[in-house]
């Protein structure tokens, strides 16, 4: 649910942007995250939240970016995936304690792709 509200921000904050630089039409979004969000959901959350926006039509481009991962138990470090979290915890893989996410998630805009001049409607 969290990556449904990541990127309702994210398309207000870019409805904004784009009127305000005068971009109609939008063909690809590039983002950056960590591993507390998923980039099948983020997308499916982009394209179920896009029409009748500047961003209909355009593709979200998710990057994401590994937590690293030090367990307070066991001492383990590891670079942490989506399954190794637990809601906002992450469970170690050795010894599966888990331990809260140093910090909190986020969902980084990296660029916006306009359709250049010429490439129709």
């Amino acid at each position: 649910m969290h990556d449904l509200h990541a990127v309702e921000a994210l398309i207000a904050r870019l409805g904004r942007e784009l009127e305000d630089l005068g971009i109609a039409r939008v063909e690809t979004v590039r983002v950056r995250t960590d591993a507390t969000f998923t980039p099948e959901a983020l997308t499916q959350a982009y394209e179920m939240l896009t029409p009748g926006t500047a961003l209909e039509g355009s593709t979200l481009v998710v990057e994401v970016a590994p937590i690293d991962g030090r367990c307070p138990a066991c001492g383990t470090t590891w670079a942490a995936t989506p399954d190794d979290l637990a809601g906002h915890l992450l469970v170690c893989p050795s010894c599966g304690v888990p331990s809260p996410l140093g910090e909190p998630a986020r969902l980084e805009l990296l660029g916006i792709g306009a359709p250049s001049a010429g490439s129709g409607p």
